[in-house]
């Protein structure tokens, strides 16, 4: 079972408010990806999965956790020019020979765990679950940061002392885990990383926090029953957004509610919704066709291909993670097509979950899906991995050009490298940016990683840009916008602590980090200008 969505499912309290005017907080994340130029989201009332990330610089000791990712230990080279993604070693996913590598034999890791957060010493050992990555500062743990190194987390301020049509409506007077008016606490994630939102509770916009007691007092809004549910013509469980290049919302609607009980109901067809960001108008709607829309399908993630600025022939590739298929979406057509492959199912030995205490299965199939930047034919690679597997995969977008030329290239697709971890190595969402740096999500690592997409995909060559075991808990998606200098954005949001534990509403437990790309790759593995040797140390079995 997957779950990214995180609504409250119950009885219809918005039925019983329609005498006050209500804005749903959509609005106000589209709003936030609107000013930021992110990419993805995933809402509390319909979902919310929008991410950003940090940086660390590549491992010079062992990982107690991960051993197999520390980088080689040699000098940077920053000599070796990077201006073309063409450039340096590039694979070819067009005509490689799928190479099934085995995956390694042990599946448990005794050192695997979440190691209990220290509070009162300042220690050179960040939070990489004991390793010592190269940073810019020292890491302070938690109480030292309240006296010594306490982080200010700037933007992310203006949440919760704001004026009523801020993104958060709540007021925060009974935190007691450091918020106060214009000064949050938080976790050190990397040095890259800046905090940009964060909240306890998403709810919908009201007039004012009188507004809102007002509501609650009189029974007309309950708050716990905050999911708005009328036709649709409307969003109804919206997952994640992508912003193209031609500054374009595109807003992937599963139309399924009651997915946190397992019941899914399948109250709209899954649609794609298409907005001009500026004019802030619909442009387009479009709704899935009855044959691409599988018995417990869902719909949750997109990703959208323009070439040569040509914004009319966009194409989108859209995820059945449930159902385990791409539907491919032609703007300048208008049409659709479903493709199904056995890479995009899950993996059964890699199913079994575990974060924080929780154990859990799900079997979720494709989920992570990016674009890499054209080659020097013109074309891009489309890497894809389930997220209840340690695999990521990768085929050469020419493939989706019509459904026929899909089915006949099933050949095509082939799988990248090693495995990336031996155990826990579950990834939600990755993105690409414009150098070729894939960064994904390891959500039972509470971390982010990275990987050039020129260099082998091999545990080796993968860097850790940010984690925390307390401000990174599940990390549920990641994107990259389209600004001249490139950030990364990404959301957690302790998805499985809501599905399966409970949720403390007094503390921070969404959060949108952002970091510029070549910052948070800068003196890592992953820095398109670091030269992998021909000789790398092998890869170490112990974990």
């Amino acid at each position: 079972m997957i779950l990214i969505q995180t609504t409250i499912m119950t009885s219809g309290s918005a039925e019983h408010f329609n005498g006050t005017k209500l804005r749903a907080e959509i609005k106000t994340y589209i709003l936030v990806i609107y000013l930021a130029g992110m990419v993805s989201m995933m809402p509390w009332l319909l979902s919310m999965s929008l991410l950003g990330v940090p940086k660390f610089a590549a491992h010079t000791s062992p990982s107690i956790l991960s051993r197999e990712l520390q980088a080689p230990a040699l000098p940077l080279i920053p000599s070796i020019p990077t201006s073309q993604f063409s450039s340096m070693r590039s694979i070819n996913y067009k005509s490689t020979t799928p190479a099934h590598d085995e995956y390694a034999d042990s599946r448990n890791c005794n050192s695997h765990g979440n190691p209990p957060v220290k509070k009162s010493v300042v220690s050179d050992i960040g939070n990489l679950y004991g390793t010592a990555p190269q940073l810019q500062h020292r890491v302070s743990t938690f109480n030292q940061e309240r006296n010594a190194l306490s982080r200010s987390v700037g933007r992310a301020i203006n949440i919760y002392h704001t004026d009523p049509h801020s993104v958060n409506q709540l007021d925060f007077h009974d935190f007691d885990d450091g918020f106060e008016p214009g000064h949050i606490i938080d976790d050190y994630i990397g040095p890259a990383m800046e905090l940009m939102y964060a909240w306890s509770t998403l709810d919908f916009e009201f007039d004012s926090i009188e507004a809102r007691d007002n509501a609650i007092f009189e029974g007309t809004y309950i708050a716990e029953n905050n999911l708005p549910l009328e036709n649709c013509d409307g969003l109804t469980s919206v997952f994640r957004v992508q912003v193209d290049e031609c500054n374009r919302l595109w807003v992937l609607d599963s139309g399924k509610i009651e997915l946190v009980a397992r019941k899914a109901n399948q109250i709209c067809p899954p649609a794609i919704f298409i907005f001009d960001l500026r004019t802030d108008t619909l442009i387009r709607k479009y709704t899935l066709p009855d044959e691409q829309i599988k018995q417990d399908s869902l719909y949750i993630n997109i990703a959208v291909d323009i070439r040569n600025h040509d914004c009319g022939s966009a194409v989108a590739y859209l995820i059945d993670v449930w159902r385990y298929g791409i539907v491919v979406y032609d703007f300048f057509k208008d049409s659709t097509y479903r493709i199904e492959h056995h890479f995009f199912y899950p993996d059964p030995l890699a199913s079994r979950y575990e974060l924080h205490g929780i154990k859990f299965q799900w079997t979720d199939g494709i989920f992570g899906i990016a674009l890499s930047p054209k080659d020097a034919y013109g074309d891009r690679t489309l890497f894809f991995h389930p997220m209840s597997s340690f695999r990521e995969f990768a085929v050469s977008a020419s493939v989706f050009k019509n459904k026929r030329t899909a089915e006949q290239s099933t050949e095509k697709f082939t799988p990248v490298g090693r495995p990336r971890a031996k155990d826990y190595g579950h990834s939600s969402g990755s993105a690409i940016d414009r150098n070729g740096v894939m960064f994904f999500n390891m959500v039972t690592r509470d971390s982010v990683w990275c990987w050039d997409t020129r260099k082998e995909y091999i545990p080796q060559n993968f860097g850790v840009i940010g984690t925390s075991n307390v401000s990174l808990v599940f990390p549920n998606d990641i994107r990259v916008d389209h600004e001249a200098d490139q950030s990364v954005w990404l959301i957690s949001n302790r998805l499985p602590m809501y599905l399966y534990g409970t949720v403390n509403s007094g503390s921070i437990n969404y959060r949108v980090f952002k970091a510029d790309v070549k910052e948070a790759v800068k003196n890592t593995v992953c820095d398109p200008n670091y030269v992998v040797p021909d000789s790398d140390p092998g890869l170490d079995d112990t974990c």
